[in-house]
């Protein structure tokens, strides 16, 4: 008896944290039409991300992140970081944390750009920027820091 009655509490716990039935089905249902409507193959995750999935996003900016890490141009990632930022994601916190390292630590081919849109996140809110601006800073000859000031209205 003592069997059936955990069996019914842990049953009663599922029922209560999980979706309703139809819920599930519906989502499940969204989810197999927009991934209908992208072909199989190399578009597949370009599709994805364009028809609005944040992970399929993510998955993007991670690519033009490792890319960037190669060719030191970090606008990508932190376009797609900025974008998934702005819709509250995670994921794009994240990415857009791993790309301010980046431009702070010198990074990205141009320093004056670089330091522009630190300037432009800490203006937006993010809070951690002032020591990765100050680290690029120090990093930066006089003329561009001047140049880097002036863009950001400092």
């Amino acid at each position: 008896m003592k069997q059936f009655a955990l069996v019914g509490a842990a049953l009663a716990m599922t029922l209560l944290h999980s979706p309703w039935p139809e819920q599930s089905m519906r989502s499940a249902h969204a989810q197999e039409q927009l991934e209908a409507q992208c072909p199989q193959g190399e578009d597949w995750l370009e599709c994805r991300a364009a028809a609005g999935d944040p992970l399929a996003k993510y998955r993007l900016g991670r690519i033009a992140y490792e890319k960037a890490r190669e060719t030191g141009d970090f606008s990508k990632p932190l376009q797609i970081g900025r974008e998934l930022v702005a819709q509250n994601d995670r994921n794009g916190e994240r990415l857009l944390k791993m790309t301010h390292l980046q431009l702070s630590w010198g990074n990205h081919e141009d320093y004056v750009q670089a330091y522009v849109w630190l300037v432009e996140d800490r203006q937006a809110g993010i809070d951690y920027l002032d020591k990765l601006i100050s680290n690029l800073a120090a990093e930066m000859t006089p003329q561009q820091l001047a140049q880097a000031k002036d863009l950001s209205g400092q």
